[in-house]
């Protein structure tokens, strides 16, 4: 489960209540390794109590809106199988968007535990203080993807990674996330010309910065 994805559907605006629960529960079978989600259409329609045909109807028009994009999977034999979709969400979230549930994502997807990332088994864990098991280096394009993403001035990505990588040895990429989307917010409006490069933000530590 991707709390930060299943948070970001939630964010969408101009959806009806029916057609945001469709979303909700695609972004809830997000697999963080391959970008893509696998539930079937059986699956969608017990979580959200609806017919096939609603949930099918839900699906046509968030697809029109391009918030999905179905890719249709075949078995080794050339049949259809489920289909997978990729998630076209909008947005980004602040450190007052669920930071909790932010870190928690990071934490997880470092495991690669998608499957067994339920909403019961969250709630009384806080893996936020946890430091991140796994070498960063094993993650960096998934995690880096997700700060290069908001980042409003796309230059120097190779210095930026390069960067990231050395940042992650100094703070928990879990904890760095709301501080860094707290810090896009407050260049909404400014002209490229006076963001600085990511790279100068991460090296020169800005996080400490921000809220002071």
């Amino acid at each position: 489960m991707s709390h930060y994805m299943t948070a970001l559907a939630m964010k969408q605006t101009g959806l009806k209540p029916a057609t945001k629960i469709v979303l909700y529960w695609l972004a809830d079978h997000h697999n963080g390794e391959t970008g893509k989600c696998f539930p079937s259409i059986n699956r969608l329609a017990e979580l959200s109590e609806m017919s096939r045909r609603a949930v099918e109807g839900h699906l046509d028009t968030l697809e029109k809106l391009g918030l999905i994009t179905r890719v249709q999977q075949y078995r080794d034999t050339g049949g259809k199988t489920t289909n997978s979709y990729i998630l076209g969400l909008t947005g980004t979230l602040s450190d007052t968007d669920d930071a909790q549930n932010l870190r928690m994502v990071c934490e997880k997807s470092a495991h690669g535990d998608t499957q067994n990332l339920r909403m019961n088994n969250l709630v009384s864990n806080n893996l936020g203080n946890k430091p991140i098991s796994s070498p960063i280096d094993d993650y960096v394009d998934y995690y880096f993807d997700q700060l290069w993403e908001d980042y409003p001035r796309k230059v120097g990505k190779a210095q930026a990674k390069k960067a990231f990588k050395t940042a992650s040895k100094k703070i928990n990429f879990y904890d760095l996330l709301p501080k860094y989307m707290a810090y896009v917010l407050t260049l909404k409006g400014k002209e490229e010309q006076f963001i600085p490069h990511l790279a100068t933000w991460l090296n020169g530590e800005r996080w400490n910065d921000e809220g002071k």
